[in-house]
């Protein structure tokens, strides 16, 4: 009898240990933060800082989930995370500034890549710049960026833009096609996209907008002002901005091994293009190696933007920006 009972007692025992493993994995895993990060287009280049923490495992190391959710274009992307389906996202400022004068309680945190990414092309027969300053350019739409922005290069460069006509085209390879075929005479696209017409032989580079205007913005990651605020969540936040800043500094030190892990992300496209863009983003210094916020930048492009009217009324940087993220991720990176 008295064996008996010893065995059911260890047994006992026994249970209650692998009762007491099993809550504390449960509760181990519960402590794992999570956001989701809502982003506005496939994976593409102006991502590659937060990919690069992701896919070699920078984030998971550090006990950050990342749950990915892409969705079809800048407004449903920050719309996404104002109804509070999502926790952060990197949209253009246009969008940004339009959503804050709206009253949507946004800030915005740092950037994968502040620098614009952008150049003029022409025809391969053009001269320069001037030589199309009377001819249609492809635009993705009235006062969007791409419509705005050679006007402003022109205009740098004493160049008269009564007569520049812009046509409405659609996306980057849709614009670069356009003004392979003839259709236009001019286009504004991303530095993948000119590669590959450069590849193609059919136009040439007549202007690099981040030579030209340095502190124009180009992408921002946002988020609710209360998700911000929230206790439970601002560690994650913060290991995610910290994830950036590695992964813009790795780009920069390692662009074989970024230009590797973009390429597993966009599989059809030649290996050896990507490593050409990313060495060509490197020298322009676009990646947001110190977390991306600027507040120079906000109100240059705030001021550009009100006076192209793509906004109604300016935003301060001192309203919008929340920089105890980047701080926090700064010391994260060595």
């Amino acid at each position: 009898m008295q064996r008996t009972q010893s065995r059911r007692q260890v047994l006992a025992v026994i249970a209650a240990g692998i009762v007491g493993l099993s809550a504390a994995g449960q509760a181990a895993a519960q402590a794992r933060d999570k956001l989701r990060l809502v982003m506005p287009t496939p994976a593409t280049t102006y991502q590659l800082p937060w990919l690069v923490a992701q896919d070699t495992g920078w984030f998971k190391e550090r006990g950050l989930d990342i749950e990915e959710i892409y969705v079809a274009g800048d407004s449903t992307a920050l719309r996404t995370v104002i109804s509070g389906s999502g926790d952060i996202t990197l949209v253009g400022p246009p969008t940004v500034f339009h959503a804050f004068n709206e009253g949507a309680k946004i800030k915005y945190i740092g950037a994968s890549q502040p620098v614009v990414d952008y150049n003029i092309l022409g025809a391969k027969s053009a001269t320069d710049l001037a030589s199309v300053a009377d001819k249609t350019f492809a635009s993705a739409g009235p006062a969007d960026l791409t419509t705005e922005i050679p006007r402003l290069v022109m205009r740098k460069n004493g160049i008269n833009t009564d007569k520049v006509k812009f046509l409405q085209v659609g996306g980057h390879p849709a614009r670069l096609q356009a003004l392979e075929v003839g259709k236009v005479q001019g286009a504004m696209v991303n530095t993948l996209t000119t590669l590959i017409g450069l590849r193609n032989g059919q136009v040439k580079v007549l202007a690099n907008v981040a030579k030209d205007f340095p502190q124009l913005g180009y992408v921002m990651y946002t988020a609710q002002t209360s998700a911000l605020n929230d206790p439970a969540k601002r560690k994650a936040y913060e290991t995610f901005m910290g994830g950036n800043i590695y992964g813009a500094r790795l780009i920069m030190s390692d662009p074989a091994k970024a230009a590797a892990i973009l390429s597993k992300r966009v599989p059809d496209l030649p290996a050896d293009l990507v490593l050409a863009v990313i060495k060509e983003l490197n020298t322009n210094k676009v990646w947001g190696v110190d977390g991306g916020i600027d507040a120079q930048m906000v109100a240059f492009t705030s001021d550009s933007m009100t006076q192209w009217k793509m906004i109604d009324k300016g935003v301060k940087a001192a309203d919008i920006i929340d920089d105890r993220f980047v701080k926090a991720g700064l010391t994260m990176v060595k």
